[in-house]
């Protein structure tokens, strides 16, 4: 599968360390040619004998080494036949020299002369994860291109349980597979969609209480909108149906909008049969006003109540009746994510679901996990929507 390709992987002062042999041993069997590069601290937890050995490759420790003697400039020569860049365990140093512009060992260096994707995959103690200084650093790399590949929680080597551990050497190999197979997809400009009907919703609807205020969420409609251009880049005929959102309309798709909950509603029913996959990416809102009032309401009481009822709920309403249709969900839970979404699944008749955090609000990036039918379950590290919406069109129509 990678046959052809070149990664380099680099290699930190981690206890997760250890675990980079096996990024290592399966991009090798996957056909990557394979080059290792550490720091001196990574070299305090695996020996340099160990990548040698696995990557079939001589193991980069120093700009100054006998390497890459042959080559007239070392480090630019193998950053310049690079295809991927891994940093795994990403530490929260080398995290920060990267934000910072660093190049004072041959990690840094390699990386800062490099033009290729780089998966950063961070593994620290949580107190350091979660420390504002080290989120300000990944925020900034991820502003200038810097993929990562988010730390799982779960118990630390230090004894603490929190998110800090490194992504699953398994995880992280499907992400650079993604990122080495993407350009050779663009190039042969699939259009695996052709002939295949999708509605799409998304955005937040706003609910009246007077034609000042409504009842809202915090949904940017950043999904949806993804998904449907990534479907029409595809060859799809695509109808969005979106709430507020002031995302640009995708280039080859019907464009209708819907600001409530009511009027989504209707032109979900309206369109439902005119489509082999519906997917629902809209954040509806749960309740609306009982009474809708059609003047400002003035501030003249300390108190003040508003009597709420539920409004209706529209992906119940498509499970009743799919009549073949391929019907998608989205679940946004703040705690139980994989078992909520599960039980939405089941209660409502999907055949998959998008399961994702509150975090996703408004970002660029999101990271989710997919339920489906069969009770197959896949996780997807942090990446950008439009990556995300690729995959999620690829879960439907090609697995």
């Amino acid at each position: 599968m990678l046959k052809g390709k070149t990664v380099i992987v680099g290699v930190t002062g981690g206890i997760s360390a250890y675990k980079t042999a096996d990024i290592v041993s399966r991009l090798n069997k996957l056909g990557a040619n394979v080059w290792v590069v550490m720091t001196n601290a990574a070299k305090e937890f695996v020996s340099p004998l160990t990548f040698r050995t696995i990557s079939k490759n001589p193991v980069i420790t120093t700009l100054f080494g006998e390497e890459l003697a042959n080559s007239a400039v070392p480090h630019i020569s193998l950053s310049q036949k690079a295809d991927l860049i891994i940093v795994a365990p990403a530490t929260a140093n080398i995290i920060g020299k990267l934000a910072q512009g660093m190049a004072d060992d041959a990690l840094t260096t390699i990386i800062m002369s490099s033009v290729c994707p780089k998966i950063i995959a961070p593994a620290m103690n949580t107190k350091m994860w979660e420390n504002p200084i080290v989120e300000e650093n990944c925020s900034k790399l991820k502003t200038v291109g810097f993929n990562f590949c988010e730390p799982e929680v779960g118990l630390l080597a230090c004894g603490d349980e929190g998110s800090g551990r490194m992504s699953e050497p398994k995880t992280i190999v499907e992400r650079a597979v993604e990122f080495l197979t993407k350009k050779e997809k663009q190039k042969d400009d699939k259009k695996d969609l052709v002939g295949k009907k999708i509605l799409v919703t998304a955005g937040g609807t706003q609910e009246s209480i007077d034609p000042v205020r409504f009842i809202g969420n915090r949904s940017s409609g950043k999904m949806g909108y993804a998904i449907a251009k990534a479907a029409a880049d595809r060859g799809a005929q695509v109808v969005l149906i979106s709430a507020n959102s002031n995302q640009t309309a995708p280039l080859n798709t019907t464009l209708i909008y819907a600001d409530s909950s009511q009027a989504m509603y209707e032109e979900v029913m309206k369109h439902r049969h005119d489509n082999n996959v519906i997917i629902m990416a809209a954040a509806v809102a749960d309740y609306q006003p009982k009474i809708q009032f059609f003047q400002k309401l003035k501030k003249d009481e300390d108190e003040f109540s508003l009597d709420l009822k539920k409004t209706k709920d529209i992906l119940e309403e498509l499970g009743k009746s799919k009549n073949g249709t391929y019907l998608v969900g989205f679940a946004l839970e703040s705690d139980n994510l994989i078992e909520n979404a599960k039980e939405k699944l089941i209660k409502k008749n999907l055949d998959m679901i998008v399961a994702n955090e509150p975090s996703a609000f408004g970002d660029d990036y999101s990271e989710i996990s997919i339920v489906d039918k069969n009770d197959r379950i896949e996780h997807f590290c942090k990446a950008k929507k439009e990556d995300l919406a690729h995959r999620i069109l690829d879960r439907i129509f090609i697995s």
